[in-house]
């Protein structure tokens, strides 16, 4: 059953009760006569059935109550005076039901227009409600600065990720963006206003501790009420790049094994051609009475052609073994050895954190660029790690010195530990050498990256030499120290000048 507010506000009702006033309006002008014109009471029911009437209905109603306003009163009609009477009533009843329709329609699109708003606030809520659960809980950290470089908000995953060793986790709400992530901070937007950037950036960030780690930076920036913001998500990717340099070192020495043992085959094959020369040579000596005879005869020895055939054979071998490993030579170009070695320290203290051995930098400040290639070099200095954390195993307070100086127009790097040293160092740097097993066995070399197979010295070696640099080992008194060199990318400028 429909309730009375229902029913009050229903069309039929409305102009039922309309009707009913205009009717007692009209008796009521009727019975007064001329004493008190009621004329102006029918614009009540007019403004009270415009608000449900559309507009060509409220010309009628004006039309329908001008009418009766002319018939309930006691003025009598004339040309002149009628018309003109008649002419007020219809233009005072249908403006008034003009004006009452369109403040209500303009309500009703108000109230509906706020009600959507509503809806939208409510959705849009909702939305960020779940917005913010996800940054909450995701593992990726997420922050957001303002255009001041302050941070306004940051996730766990974030407070976590610049905590300092200690692992303590403090809140970054409020701290500058340069202190955690200064390439970031750097970012200037225009002058009219912050520009619109969606991108990516691999930068150096800083923990807590000022330690330092890779970055891999994916941001956006964008205007609110209260100003411009940034809102970055950032991964650490010191281990991820670790890891896939080490991997390309792998398929470099994959690739190496398998050109040497093609190298190996064609000298396997010329000395079973050589045996087989050798044992044609010594069955002919046997007989050295058919040498006698044919001697007496003046011919020819039967050896000529077997020992020319040697000779070719003894050739070709000296052309295969004078052949160094193939390598593909990457073009060198210029490389800031301190952004390198920033880099460099970044990837290998965590694994040697995790080894228990203690890492000392020595870099001169103000180091020059240098002529080399970036991924080689690295792949160099990652073999060479890996070497010593193998030979560094077995030892108490293991340590690791790294030392960078600049003698003249080149520069050396020095990496020494205190490990157990090498026995054999004049069999460092060959070929899949016998024993590559460790620093401190019976083998000559360390331990690396290549499984023992002796190739991972060697390659790094020629990778040095392929960018006119050098590496070697230097003999101590305690550990071992291998030596890379380069040469000075402005002393290269001048000697082309």
């Amino acid at each position: 059953m429909p309730s009375p507010a229902s029913i009050v506000r229903s069309r039929r009702f409305r102009l039922v009760a309309g009707v009913c006033v205009v009717a007692l309006i009209a008796a009521a002008d009727r019975a007064l006569s001329n004493e008190v014109p009621l004329a102006l009471l029918y614009l009540l029911p007019v403004a009270g059935m415009s608000t449900v009437l559309r507009r060509w209905q409220i010309l009628l109603l004006g039309v329908f109550c001008t009418c009766i306003a002319e018939l309930a009163d006691a003025f009598r009609w004339t040309v002149t005076g009628g018309i003109a009477r008649d002419t007020l009533y219809f233009f005072a009843y249908t403006a008034a039901g003009l004006y009452v329709a369109e403040v209500v329609s303009r309500r009703r699109a108000e109230t509906t227009h706020v009600a959507a708003l509503e809806a939208e606030m409510a959705g849009r809520r909702e939305v960020e409600e779940q917005l913010q659960l996800v940054v909450a809980n995701s593992s990726i950290a997420i922050l957001t600065a303002d255009e001041a470089g302050r941070i306004r908000s940051a996730n766990t995953a974030a407070e976590t990720l610049f905590a300092g060793e200690s692992g303590a986790v403090e809140p970054l709400e409020g701290a500058s963006l340069s202190r955690f992530l200064p390439s970031l901070a750097a970012v200037r937007m225009r002058e009219q206003g912050w520009q619109r950037l969606r991108t990516m950036m691999q930068c150096q960030g800083l923990r807590a501790g000022r330690e330092p780690f890779l970055a891999d930076v994916w941001f956006s920036t964008y205007m609110t009420s209260g100003g411009g913001r940034l809102t970055a998500m950032i991964i650490d990717a010191t281990v991820e790049t670790r890891d896939r340099e080490e991997a390309n070192l792998e398929q470099v020495l994959v690739g190496s094994r398998l050109a040497i043992g093609a190298v190996s085959h064609e000298i396997r094959n010329i000395c079973a051609a050589i045996s087989v020369v050798q044992q044609n040579l010594a069955g002919g000596f046997g007989a050295a009475a058919g040498a006698a005879v044919g001697a007496a005869v003046g011919l020819a020895p039967p050896y000529a052609e077997d020992l020319d055939a040697l000779r070719q054979l003894v050739a070709a071998l000296e052309r295969i073994a004078s052949v160094e490993l193939s390598l593909v030579k990457r073009q060198a170009s210029r490389v800031s050895l301190e952004r390198f070695l920033r880099e460099l320290a970044i990837m290998i203290q965590p694994s040697l954190r995790e080894a228990g051995i203690a890492l000392e930098w020595r870099a001169d400040a103000g180091l020059p660029d240098v002529l080399a290639d970036s991924h080689s070099l690295l792949q160099v200095f990652l073999n060479l790690v890996r070497n010593a954390e193998s030979a560094l195993a077995t030892t108490t307070n293991a340590r690791l010195c790294l030392q960078a100086v600049r003698t003249g127009a080149r520069v050396q790097i020095r990496l020494s530990d205190n490990g157990p040293g090498v026995r054999h160092p004049e069999k460092l740097f060959r070929p899949f050498r016998v024993g590559a097993a460790g620093s401190g066995g019976s083998g000559p070399g360390r331990a690396g990256s290549d499984g023992g197979s002796g190739l991972g010295l060697y390659l790094s070696r020629a990778m040095m030499l392929s960018f006119h640099g050098d590496l070697r080992f230097e003999p101590g008194l305690e550990g071992a120290t291998f030596l890379v060199e380069m040469v000075a990318a402005e002393a290269v400028g001048a000697d082309a000048a």
